[in-house]
């Protein structure tokens, strides 16, 4: 499989590359990756993608308070992710796995983090609202629901990238989804 990864997952490399062994694994990513930048880099590259891609991007998504212009955000949002599904696709991607993001709260991050939750995770559950709306559209897509395993408080160092524990959870649950899938898909 090949996973997209920005900071958030890739803080769970080690975690998720163990869980997974059965699978050889391709990491593409880097910190703050934005959806449109995994597109345009992929889309630019040499390399092919594995028939089953594990996305682990969205949290570097632009979006603004209150849902101002909440419109014209999520319609751009959805035609980056459908570019980079497309991409990929291309690139030979039939599956895909798209990880939710998790949405913080006083209660779920370290006391050390509760000042980030008022910079950038207002916009979490705009980015989990587009990612339903895909999902309901798309027969090759499901996703891992990071945003209800990670309602939990000690798996985290900062609101959002993963500790020891978040990436076993993370892995966990990553393989978890792939398996129900391919049990869904054979039963149909």
């Amino acid at each position: 499989m090949t996973i997209l990864v920005d900071s958030v997952l890739l803080s769970g490399k080690k975690a998720i590359r163990a869980r997974n062994r059965c699978h050889p694994i391709g990491l593409r990513g880097q910190p703050a990756w934005m959806i449109k930048q995994a597109a345009y880099e992929i889309g630019h590259s040499r390399r092919r993608v594995a028939p089953l891609v594990v996305i682990g991007i969205g949290y570097n998504s632009l979006f603004q308070h209150h849902r101002r212009r909440y419109d014209y955000w999520a319609r751009r949002w959805d035609r980056e992710a459908a570019w980079l599904l497309r991409v990929l696709r291309r690139k030979g991607a039939k599956q895909f796995v798209w990880v939710k993001l998790r949405e913080p709260t006083p209660r779920t991050v370290p006391s050390s983090a509760v000042g980030e939750l008022s910079l950038y995770s207002w916009y979490f559950p705009y980015v989990n609202e587009r990612l339903r709306r895909l999902d309901r559209r798309r027969d090759d897509l499901v996703l891992a629901n990071w945003t209800k395993v990670g309602d939990r408080p000690g798996i985290t160092y900062d609101s959002i990238h993963l500790n020891t524990l978040g990436g076993r959870l993370m892995a966990d649950l990553i393989h978890r989804t792939i398996r129900r899938e391919t049990r869904r898909q054979a039963r149909n």
